[in-house]
């Protein structure tokens, strides 16, 4: 838990800085074929500062988050920032000043589990797939949990406080058919700690087994021929398109850098049924799976609305793209 005021280490600061602390705590259990191969437990943690000064950055870390190694960190990124100052010599303007402040906490208000009671968990969910889908070749579960706490104080007043969990359970089938395996795995769980996420295994038992009928299927398809085809996408993969072909090329940086989205900016790109936003912590009233309410620059995150109704609208910035 980050219980250290950042706000104090503020007379170190005499450049545009940014400060933050982050500690990630990692559970990991793997299971397969009924057997516990991995059951881990670790905790990472350190300090960062970011200056910037006439364009240039400077930036320093450190695993150690006593104060004397903030400090230091603080000094360190800061001599950066002015080194690189005095040899690019870019005079660029001030960032947009931003003062954001926020705090969230997703933590679990339930009695926290043990290690021993999510194997308990494994183990029940594995004993259903061994009696209920007979023909898997083998199987593996992994339990994957992640808090990561985050704390930022930057120059301009901005302070954010969030502590963001998220747990995962991978699930991958295996079969044989004629000497050849076929394999197929689903992710399940999101936003939040194992208790919030995973209350009983059964709950999981539809789709565990709406996974092996894939699974299934997927055995006996045929493949694909080649050539030129009309095809229906998922909304999973139309969702994995959207983001790498479209979300990537209209990041300010990369924009800057010569991305093709650079000459659409207000044009149509896309059909009038295409509306394409990245949400920022709330899509259709529903909280997205990693909520970002505060970004690390101190800026309160919005929604971006890239494409609405076939047009190309904005780029996504950071304080310095945004210039």
């Amino acid at each position: 838990m980050i219980t250290k005021d950042l706000k104090k280490f503020e007379e170190y600061f005499t450049e545009y800085t940014e400060l933050r602390m982050q500690e990630n705590r990692n559970i990991r259990l793997t299971m397969v074929n009924g057997d516990m191969m991995g059951n881990s437990r670790s905790s990472n943690s350190g300090a960062s500062a970011r200056v910037y000064k006439d364009g240039s950055w400077g930036f320093a870390s450190n695993a150690d988050i006593s104060d004397e190694a903030i400090i230091k960190v603080i000094k360190s990124a800061t001599e950066n920032a002015k080194f690189l100052s005095s040899r690019e010599n870019l005079q660029k303007a001030e960032l947009p000043k931003t003062n954001a402040v926020e705090s969230k906490d997703f933590s679990t208000t339930k009695p926290r589990k043990s290690q021993k009671e999510m194997i308990d968990f494994l183990n029940v969910m594995d004993s259903h797939i061994i009696n209920e889908f007979p023909k898997l070749s083998s199987r593996t579960i992994v339990l994957s949990n992640l808090d990561m706490e985050k704390k930022l104080f930057t120059s301009d007043g901005a302070e954010a406080y969030s502590m963001t969990p998220r747990t995962i359970l991978y699930v991958v089938m295996t079969i044989k058919k004629d000497d050849q395996p076929f394999e197929l795995y689903e992710v399940y769980g999101g936003l939040g700690q194992f208790e919030d996420t995973f209350d009983k295994p059964e709950v999981l038992f539809p789709k565990l087994k709406e996974q092996y009928e894939h699974l299934i299927n997927k055995s006996e398809g045929v493949y694909a021929e080649a050539g030129m085809h009309d095809c229906i996408m998922d909304a999973d993969l139309a969702g994995i398109l959207a983001h790498e072909a479209i979300g990537h090329t209209t990041e300010g940086d990369i924009v800057k850098g010569g991305s093709v989205a650079g000459d659409f900016l207000g044009e149509k790109v896309a059909s009038e049924m295409v509306t394409l936003v990245d949400f920022a912590h709330t899509a259709f009233g529903e909280q997205c799976p990693v909520p970002v309410y505060v970004d690390d620059e101190g800026t309160k995150a919005e929604d971006a609305v890239i494409i609405k109704d076939g047009v190309l609208k904005k780029f996504m910035h950071n304080k310095e793209t945004a210039l």
